[in-house]
């Protein structure tokens, strides 16, 4: 489940069952294995969170 304002970078993927906050960004080419929380910035394979954005 994608939230509201969330952005996927190119050739990402996102494993079955996975919720991606609000505002959240997913860099490109990343795996995500886990839920991102609202407002995170996640990078790498697998994905963790570098920082933190204001929406």
């Amino acid at each position: 489940f994608i939230k509201k304002g969330a952005s996927v970078g190119a050739n990402s993927t996102i494993l079955p069952g996975i919720t991606i906050g609000s505002n959240a960004m997913i860099g490109a080419g990343s795996v995500v294995t886990k839920d991102v929380p609202n407002n995170a910035v996640v990078i790498g394979n697998p994905a963790k969170i570098i920082r933190y954005v204001e929406a």
